[in-house]
């Protein structure tokens, strides 16, 4: 984002984060804008249904059920609102070793996912059976910096994607780790892993082009390392045009976005939601005809479902 003010206000609750307000190089040229929301989760590891909360003897937290309430209310209210998650939708545990991955796609389906991106653990059933599993749900994740070619994958996924609504245009691109040596698969070699920076920047500049109003980045990446490794940090850093980097791989319950500022003297806002599906990032922009974007607010949703429901 070049030079915009990004502005939240405090709540109730302390849900609301104020953030520093960074000089606006631009002068607002009317009162023409769009609130969008941008909702998002990361590393949600097969985890479909409520899970026990030692601090609340009445609730539970996370789960499917949770989630569609929380994400319904907010679309109801704004139509202008984006879901994504940031890779890891899969984990170990009774939902994954039963269903292998196709539940999980299921339930991004039914929640109303419009992108994604993938995670090392979502590979854990195999190449050719997340490629199935992605023909059969129809769901394509975004990866910008894997070539699928010579895989089953090839037909299966998106290298950027573009959501529009009535005057507003998002472009989103999808950045992860090459798979590691724990993730033992049959033609995991056949994957060619290219430049994530360098890929980044080449398919935000692509997005920029095609006149997208904002330019979001799903990242499998981690936020930050003591070691120096590649990370959301380190991208956020070294790009020109990307607006926000949603996390996830680290797994930080993020209290409030960071703000970097990158290669273009502009910021890049990067936010994350935890794990589990406990949490529901929720970061609400203000953006005018200019391309102009405010961060207006910024609130985290812990889902909790009581006990009886």
């Amino acid at each position: 984002m070049n030079r915009r003010d990004f502005i939240t206000s405090t709540a109730k609750a302390g849900l609301l984060f104020s953030l520093p307000i960074i000089p606006n190089k631009f002068l607002w040229v009317d009162g023409s804008t769009i609130t969008f929301t941008l909702l998002h989760t990361n590393n949600l590891q097969s985890n479909l249904f409520p899970v026990k909360n030692e601090y609340d003897t009445e609730r539970h937290t996370g789960g499917i059920g949770a989630h569609k309430k929380v994400i319904d209310d907010i679309v109801k209210n704004n139509p202008y609102t984006l879901l994504v998650d940031a890779g890891d939708f899969c984990g170990d545990g009774p939902v994954f070793d039963t269903f292998k991955g196709k539940a999980e796609l299921e339930a991004l389906k039914y929640l109303g996912y419009h992108a994604f991106t993938l995670g090392e653990k979502d590979f854990m059933a195999g190449i050719d059976h997340l490629a199935n599993n992605l023909t059969l749900t129809g769901m394509k994740p975004v990866v910008s910096n894997y070539d699928f070619t010579h895989t089953a994958l090839q037909n299966c996924y998106e290298p950027y994607k573009i959501i529009e609504w009535p005057n507003l245009k998002i472009g989103i691109m999808g950045i992860v780790l090459p798979l590691h040596d724990k993730i033992s698969i049959p033609d995991k070699e056949k994957i060619v892993y290219l430049d994530a920076v360098e890929q980044a920047n080449t398919t935000a500049n692509y997005l920029k082009q095609k006149n997208c109003n904002m330019i979001i980045c799903l990242s499998h990446l981690g936020d930050r390392y003591s070691d120096g490794n590649l990370s959301d940090e380190i991208l956020a850093k070294n790009n020109y045009d990307i607006d926000v980097i949603v996390g996830g791989h680290t797994q930080r319950f993020f209290k409030q976005p960071r703000i970097y500022q990158n290669k273009s003297s502009g910021y890049t806002i990067v936010n994350q939601a935890g794990w589990g599906g406990v949490q529901l990032a929720q970061l609400d922009f203000e953006i005018d005809n200019k391309m102009n974007k405010n961060l207006l607010r910024t609130k985290n949703f812990l889902l909790k479902e009581k006990k009886n429901q």
